[in-house]
């Protein structure tokens, strides 16, 4: 028998309504977003705020720079000077009209076997957290060239503009980006200007003392070859014990083995990425009856140092320096003072640097009327055909790799009560004998006044 046909009921067709199909385009947008939410590890709050100002624009009225500082408290002389400078910013009615933020972030690295690699991955970790925060004008710090380097990658590639204040490595300006500017003369020029000094003064015979690290290898071998080359001796080469151990037996080795003995070497020359083991190092031998002179590179000039060893310990340590802390500059004399008032202690050089990288952030986006980092970087390469800009260490321009020139550097030696300038270079730097001057206290004076090309240091 066959089966009756089923009934169905079919309607006309319909177009589905407006508010139907503008309900299933969102939610396909929303699912392709925390898909990706999901793959990258940004969070949707994250994610939703970069696709507003992507579409808006950045409505924040903030500017923000991230400091990444490296001493266990936020209260150092590079923060010092970063926050003297950012009062001053708002005063003036801040950078472009927006207030600015300054955003502390501490860096830290690790000692021992795999250190190194331990570093570059909290270092990646750190740059990568920086980048992500909304209205992010410029970064400034980043203590060691080795966090620098590996940090400058991420903000290059991130359109982040980073201003490395303290990292001297030659390596750090041959990788081509960009967006990054060296405010220190490298470790090739540095200890040149340091050997040329001890070599005037009538120092010619050497211990040379570094770290394992690249930083304190690199100073280490550029020192040696310079002095090799202007006719001084290297007496001993060897390695400080590393950080948080004992110097003594450094130290002992120095004062009894058969190999040299004090009559035999002028000075020491140590380079160590950690100041804090250079420091130790200065204390003990101090302590122990050692009294040579300790030459070393940009960061010996460090209130820090000078706590940990002693302002009478501390005599005859010579360090090299962009920031004359003596100069009669209305300028810098005006920061010298006002550092002095606000906190108590006089700049050194790390303070400088905090103060002058935050004031030319905010001086080259006036000029240029943008916080866009691809604009603000061509000014700043091209500031060194035009106006310069004038900081407490003076003019401050850079070469095509985004590595300071046409400055002075200056040699500071502490005479028991603090550092004072004995010695003045011009970069870039070209030597020649009859160059060499003497200076006031033993020192010696190269001003290098027709110095008008770059070239290599030999």
């Amino acid at each position: 028998m066959a089966r009756p046909p089923v009934a169905r009921k079919i309607g006309p067709v319909r177009r589905p309504g407006w508010l139907a199909v503008a309900a299933g385009v969102i939610a396909a947008w929303l699912g392709l977003v925390a898909v990706i939410v999901a793959v990258s590890g940004i969070s949707l709050a994250e994610r939703m705020a970069a696709y507003h100002e992507i579409i808006f624009g950045d409505s924040s009225d903030t500017a923000k720079i991230a400091l990444v500082y490296a001493d266990e408290s936020q209260i150092n002389s590079f923060t010092n000077g970063a926050r003297l400078a950012a009062t001053h910013v708002n005063a003036l009615g801040g950078i472009l009209g927006k207030d600015l933020e300054l955003l502390l972030f501490q860096e830290e690295v690790s000692f021992g076997e795999g250190g190194f690699e331990a570093t570059v991955v909290r270092t990646m970790r750190l740059a990568s957290k920086v980048v992500k925060e909304r209205g992010l004008f410029a970064v400034i710090g980043h203590e060691w060239s080795d966090t620098a380097i590996t940090a400058s990658a991420i903000y290059n590639r991130n359109d982040v503009l980073y201003v490395a204040t303290h990292a001297t490595a030659s390596a750090l300006t041959n990788h081509g980006f960009s967006l990054l500017f060296a405010l220190q003369p490298d470790n090739r020029d540095n200890t040149e200007m340091v050997a040329r000094y001890a070599l005037g003064a009538g120092l010619q015979r050497f211990v040379v003392l570094t770290d394992k690290s690249d930083y304190g290898k690199e100073a280490g071998d550029f020192f040696s070859a310079v002095t090799a080359l202007q006719g001084g001796d290297l007496v001993f080469r060897g390695f400080l014990p590393g950080h948080n151990r004992s110097v003594d037996q450094l130290l002992m080795f120095i004062l009894d083995n058969k190999l040299f003995g004090a009559a035999d070497y002028d000075a020491f020359f140590v380079a160590s990425a950690m100041s804090l083991d250079t420091a130790d190092f200065i204390k003990r031998a101090r302590e122990l009856g050692i009294n040579k002179p300790v030459l070393g590179l940009e960061y010996m000039f460090s209130n820090m140092i000078e706590a940990h060893v002693g302002h009478a310990n501390m005599k005859d340590v010579v360090g090299v320096s962009i920031f004359d802390s003596q100069s009669a500059d209305d300028l810098s004399t005006a920061f010298v003072n006002e550092y002095m008032l606000t906190y108590d202690e006089p700049p050194d050089l790390s303070a400088a640097l905090g103060y002058d990288a935050v004031m030319l952030l905010r001086d080259v986006s006036e000029r240029t009327g943008t916080l866009d980092p691809r604009q603000v970087s061509d000014a700043l390469k091209v500031a060194r055909y035009g106006v310069p800009f004038e900081g407490v260490t003076g003019k401050i321009v850079f070469d095509t790799s985004g590595l300071i020139t046409d400055t002075e550097v200056f040699i500071v030696r502490h005479d028991g009560t603090r550092f004072r300038t004995v010695a003045g270079y011009r970069k870039p730097l070209e030597w020649s004998s009859q160059e060499l001057v003497k200076g006031d206290e033993g020192g010696t004076l190269v001003p290098d006044p027709a110095a008008n090309r770059e070239r290599a240091v030999p």
